[in-house]
């Protein structure tokens, strides 16, 4: 199996090909110093007469051509600008009223998130000015400063995290790189923690299952991480970034980017992260967080010729995770006199391979995408030991032209997917290995910039729970330069891990207890969104309300309530259903100086034996505020994040007498979060602190004086297990002159 794997990856890449698309950002600056987009800008490429204009939010797309390299930009009453693409996929470009100046500057500042109001699906761009605003040491921590997507702890002793979109569980969303699934499967619980902050350069999330090109999954929607270019050298040539923290955590992240030649260009890409120190702060004799040891190697290459272009890149991973109690020694016998311990150790090797082939006919290419890993993971929870292995391989051959005119564009194409999952948990072995061919068509109209429509339909074929047919639906409909309205519909299916995906259970003395045998999850997902821009003293405050209803035909229940010494599982009796409503303000109230205001309320329920009950952990309300000052001058930058979480329903534990202090729901609280950053010329300062409140949750581990009892149970958190943090760092940035 590993031989054809690689050998597939060889043959693939000695055809590799694959067309390019520049995109960017026309702007301007205003007398007050604020941005502006400029709509209608003529964009073209120099001596030929192919070309494009921005749309009403000043975006453009265009595709590479081989006839030529400089792009030229233009508007009424402007300079026109004159640019060398080069290696450049993502321009922003800033016009200067012809009258006032004749200095162009290609690059304005950019804004730390943005709605995209341009496409039918509805999106949110952060770019890497958001991830700044906190230590974001990897992507798990990368959403403390927005709303839009929730972060959360899934036990006490392991430090796995997990993230919550439109209220579901980060498994019914698609975590991607580069519009490749990366985390799914037995890395669903650490894989977000494989994914450096210092190595993303932008992050898309998507409401709502999202094109059909990308697979039958994604419930929710999706998160897709664009990493740091190879070809980028003007912008990071060499990258380090050192940090630390009161609470022993040690990491450190080195980028390396090399132009070879004009067609071949290379990057390297390390992370580490260390903590050693034992951490008690409330006596229970538990770790607060566990003692890790990660490594992440990542090598990515990227070759454009004149009409081709292939991207290849591989990842190592080595995780060690040890916690438990302070006795434990992982050096010695695991015996009850040796203390509660845990540890997990995973080794993950991941690959990808882009390559396609552009035709002369506008918006007309063929494209294939290859990607696939390898897991293995040995751990162990108390006295029981829990294996795994998984292989997983993916190809995705993409058609894609137009019909009448270029305002309809078709895409279709095929899909293949293998995975081989072997798990063993207290000496009983589960084994799945699926084979899904699929196929796929989408179409998409675009009318005078203000109608979109995207509508696809897929078709899968597993062997093991027969078709899954997928259709999805989004159109968008901009108003005014003001107004944009989105409605989507849509269906996704996934086949549960659960052993993988509820690891945090296993920090208990509770048995699985499969009641039957379980059936794929299937959802449908309906959304609408309304995004209003108000001018207040010249400045623009945008407000986004979001509504979104999940309804599951058929979901995987892991029942915690029934009984504290088991949890069963089995598939949906009755309903299942998730209810979102979300609004988002952001306005800059001064020059520099931004405010974002946030609010959710859901409503999440699902059919347990005991009747419908709300699912755990779940905060029905949810508040935020974010402000972010930058004093350009002497270039200091302030940001502070207020995060209230409201009450969530805990899982009925008053059959167990250790857990007689738990209240049916959680109590409301407030975090807390605040960073301060110098920049100099090279190098960037920052210092900043973590659950400012020192709001912690009280006994997070239930039995903690006698862990191997069944009693013991470290799972039902619902809140920080650790103290206020304060850490500080630098970040050195070298780009190409």
């Amino acid at each position: 199996m590993r031989n054809i794997f690689i050998l597939v990856f060889i043959m693939a890449f000695l055809n590799a090909v694959n067309s390019q698309n520049i995109q960017g950002h026309v702007m301007t600056s205003t007398e007050d110093g604020d941005m502006e987009s400029l709509p209608g800008a003529n964009i073209s490429w120099l001596g030929t007469a192919e070309g494009t204009v921005s749309d009403p939010d000043g975006y453009f797309s265009l595709k590479k051509i081989p006839k030529s390299d400089i792009l030229i930009v233009s508007y009424i009453g402007f300079t026109t600008d004159t640019i060398e693409v080069g290696y450049q996929t993502d321009l922003h470009v800033m016009l200067t009223q012809s009258n006032t100046l004749d200095e162009v500057f290609i690059k304005g500042k950019q804004s730390a998130s943005k709605i995209n109001t341009s496409d039918a699906v509805n999106s949110i761009d952060f770019s890497k000015e958001e991830f700044l605003k906190a230590a974001c040491c990897n992507l798990s921590e990368s959403f403390e400063t927005s709303m839009v997507v929730d972060a959360e702890y899934k036990d006490a002793i392991t430090g796995a995290r997990t993230i919550r979109l439109l209220g579901l569980d980060g498994v019914y969303s698609q975590i991607m790189t580069e519009n490749i699934q990366v985390v799914r499967g037995l890395s669903s619980s650490y894989g977000l923690t494989y994914i450096p902050g210092s190595w993303i350069e932008s992050i898309q999330i998507s409401k709502g299952p999202g094109s059909v090109i990308n697979g039958y999954e994604g419930i929710t929607g999706s998160i897709n991480t664009e990493l740091k270019k190879p070809y980028e050298t003007k912008e990071e040539k060499f990258f380090l970034n050192l940090y630390g923290s009161n609470s022993g955590r040690y990491e450190a992240n080195i980028n390396y980017a090399q132009n070879l030649n004009e067609k071949f260009s290379t990057m390297l890409l390390f992370s580490t992260a260390q903590a050693h120190t034992k951490l008690d702060h409330n006596e229970d004799s538990f770790l607060d967080v566990p003692l890790t040891e990660n490594y992440l190697l990542m090598n990515r290459w990227n070759y454009f010729g004149k009409k081709h272009e292939a991207q290849a890149g591989i990842k190592l991973v080595y995780s060690d995770i040890t916690g438990g109690q302070n006795t434990f020694d992982s050096n010695m016998p695991r015996t009850i006199d040796n203390g509660y311990g845990v540890g997990i150790d995973i080794r993950r090797m991941e690959a990808y391979l882009k390559n396609g082939f552009l035709f002369t006919r506008p918006n007309t290419s063929i494209g294939i995408i290859l990607n696939g890993s390898l897991h293995e993971q040995n751990s162990f929870f108390g006295l029981n030991d829990y294996n795994a292995n998984e292989e997983y391989f993916n190809a995705n051959l993409i058609g894609q032209t137009y019909i009448f005119n270029t305002n309809h564009l078709i895409k279709g194409g095929g899909s293949y997917i293998l995975n081989n999952v072997d798990e063993t948990y207290q000496s009983v072995n589960y084994t799945r290995n699926e084979s899904v061919p699929g196929v796929f068509a989408e179409y998409s109209y675009t009318y005078d910039e203000k109608l979109s429509v995207l509508g696809g339909i897929r078709t899968d074929f597993h062997n093991l729970y027969g078709t899954f047919i997928s259709p999805r639906m989004h159109a968008k409909y901009t108003l005014n330069s003001n107004t944009t309205f989105r409605l989507s519909a849509g269906k996704a299916y996934r086949v549960a891990n659960v052993l993988a995906e509820n690891t945090s259970i296993l920090t208990s003395a509770r048995q699985f207890i499969l009641e039957e045998n379980l059936l794929p999850e299937q959802a449908w997902n309906y959304g609408a969104t309304v995004v209003q821009n108000f001018y207040i003293q010249n400045r623009t405050l945008t407000l986004t309300v979001d509504g979104y209803h999940t309804d599951f035909v058929n979901q995987i229940i892991v029942d915690v309530d029934r009984d504290p010494n088991n949890i069963y599982v089995s598939n949906l009796y009755g309903n299942s259903y998730s209810n979102i409503l979300q609004a988002e303000a952001n306005y800059e109230v001064f020059k520099n100086f931004n405010l974002r205001l946030a609010y959710r309320y859901s409503d999440v329920q699902t059919t347990y034996q005991e009747g419908m009950l709300e699912v755990p952990y779940v905060y029905k309300n949810r508040g935020l505020i974010n402000v972010n000052y930058l004093l350009e001058k002497s270039r200091w930058e302030f940001d502070a994040t207020m995060q209230y979480y409201g009450a969530s329903r805990l899982p009925d534990m008053s059959a167990n007498p250790e857990a007689s202090f738990l209240e049916p729901y959680s109590p409301d609280y407030v975090l807390v979060l605040a960073q301060v950053t110098k920049k100099f010329k090279l190098i960037d300062v920052y210092i900043g602190t973590e659950n400012l409140t020192n709001y912690t949750q009280e006994n997070p581990v239930i039995g903690y004086n006698d862990p191997f009892s069944n009693n013991f149970d470290a799972s039902v958190v619902y809140a920080p297990t650790m103290a206020r943090k304060i850490y500080g760092g630098i970040r050195l940035t070298i780009k190409e002159k």
